[in-house]
């Protein structure tokens, strides 16, 4: 995958991408960056598991309704999730967060975090009473940009 590949954001997967989710979202080599921030979401939220709905793949942790964003590239494949739940009428949380490791640069890597995170500020600003999107992974170096962003992000 090249910086330049085009890359779409889809809340459903397809089916025969499930191998390639459960390497993102459960064997993704950069965990140990935000393993904190996972242990603490997990601890708090659940676990998430993989399903398939309605001809597609989807994401659910327990009983909280969550949803489910994937950066996908031109191939289908993957290379980016996001899970969050609206737990309250004022805020998003952000409960789990993973892009593909192995891609060209840590520059691919913040294009593909930046989307996702824009989608969820999106979808925000069209729910009415959401003033901010919380991110649940609070630990390590990843989170210091993320931290970062929380202001770009807030709906306004």
């Amino acid at each position: 995958m090249t910086l330049h590949e085009s890359i779409v954001i889809t809340s459903t997967l397809a089916l025969e991408q499930r191998p390639a989710l459960e390497e993102l979202l459960f064997f993704n080599a950069n965990q140990h960056r935000v393993r904190n921030g996972i242990e603490h979401s997990i601890e708090a939220y659940g676990a998430p598991e993989i399903h398939a709905q309605d001809g597609a793949l989807r994401i659910r942790i327990g009983n909280l309704g969550v949803q489910s964003l994937f950066a996908v590239s031109a191939a289908g494949r993957p290379v980016g999730v996001a899970v969050f739940v609206h737990l309250t009428d004022e805020r998003f949380v952000v409960l789990h967060l993973g892009v593909a490791p192995g891609l060209d640069a840590a520059a691919r890597n913040s294009t593909i975090l930046l989307k996702l995170m824009h989608e969820i500020r999106r979808l925000a600003r069209r729910t009415h009473g959401v003033n901010h999107i919380e991110l649940v992974y609070t630990q390590g170096p990843a989170n210091q940009a993320a931290n970062r962003l929380h202001g770009i992000f807030a709906p306004g």
